[in-house]
Parts: C-alpha cells; sequence; structure tokens
C-alpha cells in the first residue's frame, strides 16, 4: 500500500517492528551475558579436593559446603590444600625402597 509521498507504511512498519525486536532481544542476550557468575577463585582447587573427598571427612565436609554456600574462606582454603598434601604424602611411597612409577 502506498501512500502520500510514495512510501510504502507497511514495509517501514514491518521493518520498525523487526528492527525493534532484534534491539530487545540483544539487550536481554547481552544483560543475561553480563549477569553470569564468574568461576569462584577457589573453584579448580575444590574440583581437585572433591575428587580425593572419598577419603577424608574433612574434606568431604568442605566440599559440601562449597557446593552449598559457592564459596569458602582463605582459612578454608589453605586447610584444603594441606590437608590435600598430606594426602599425596601419604599415598606417595618414600624411602630408599620405594620405586619411582
Amino acid at each position: 500500500m502506498t501512500a502520500p509521498f510514495g512510501v510504502d507504511w507497511t514495509a517501514l512498519l514491518i521493518t520498525g517492528g523487526a528492527t525493534a525486536i532484534v534491539a530487545v532481544t540483544l539487550r536481554l542476550y547481552l544483560e543475561r551475558r553480563r549477569r553470569r557468575p564468574v568461576e569462584h577463585v577457589h573453584a579448580a582447587l575444590m574440583r581437585r579436593a572433591a575428587s580425593v573427598a572419598d577419603r577424608s571427612p574433612f574434606l568431604r565436609n568442605v566440599c559440601r559446603e562449597f557446593e552449598a554456600n559457592g564459596h569458602i574462606s582463605e582459612r578454608q582454603a589453605e586447610a584444603v590444600r594441606k590437608a590435600m598434601a598430606r594426602l599425596e604424602a601419604r599415598e606417595t611411597p618414600r624411602g630408599r625402597n620405594a620405586v619411582a612409577d
């Protein structure tokens, strides 16, 4: 349908509506992307601790707390590091007769 001044108003309205839909969709997408939580500082440590949590009640408890709260304190993180080092040291053979893998 052409109107005065030779402008096709129907096409103009369809184009304007499509542009508005794209703009709103893009704004929603970018807003969701901006609000996505960043991985916690201790997430990698806690994934490693979860893999050996079956051997330590302390690690099991801290892993459960991390899953519930999403964070642990620096003191807890240091205690987890020490506990994992003790577990690894206990499982690693030492001494003259130890055989290297």
